[in-house]
């Protein structure tokens, strides 16, 4: 097991600075983890202290919100496109427009948890920012959205690190994490 899932802790995860940032109606923070992953993350935000969380593919930046649920940590969220989310000011977040694996400023050294969502949801982007990541010599946490997603679900399965499926208390399209390069 990488990480031991509190349900109910996660139940009651307060979201109203989430809701008060995001854009209007978009989302239901407050939908049941199973249906919905951001309760799960901003509970898995603070599991960790003092440290940096990637959030790869921001769209509208609803898990980047989530994630910096724990002020003691920084979120850098990383988009190709604009899609919005840097419209949304928080302390503890900074919206990159780029590839999160071309950023000169970006220290891996203080990253303990990544988040990947991107689209296409095809199972092609991921494999190569692990193998990025790899080369990098980095380990630590990885999330992923979507790994029961017909594009994605390959790719989830055929996985060799030590994996945990948190469907349950995450996404309906499935949610997972990865103990990576683990030494």
């Amino acid at each position: 097991m990488i990480i031991e899932i509190n349900e109910e802790e996660i139940k009651s995860m307060d979201m109203s600075y989430a809701k008060e940032l995001a854009f209007k109606g978009h989302v239901n923070f407050d939908a049941k983890p199973g249906y919905s992953e951001y309760k799960l993350y901003a509970w898995i935000s603070n599991q960790f202290q003092n440290t940096t969380i990637l959030d790869v593919g921001t769209r509208f930046g609803n898990s980047a919100l989530s994630l910096s649920n724990n002020p003691s940590n920084k979120v850098v969220s990383y988009n190709i496109v604009e899609e919005g989310a840097s419209d949304i000011s928080k302390d503890n977040i900074t919206w990159k427009i780029m590839d999160f694996r071309k950023d000169p400023d970006l220290n891996l050294d203080e990253v303990e948890l990544i988040m990947i969502d991107v689209d296409p949801h095809d199972g092609k982007q991921e494999p190569e920012m692990l193998s990025w990541l790899k080369e990098q010599g980095w380990s630590g946490k990885i999330l992923f959205d979507d790994i029961h997603h017909a594009g994605t679900a390959g790719f989830w399965k055929n996985l060799d690190e030590e994996k945990q499926d948190l469907t349950s208390v995450g996404h309906m399209t499935g949610t997972g994490i990865i103990d990576f390069n683990k030494k």
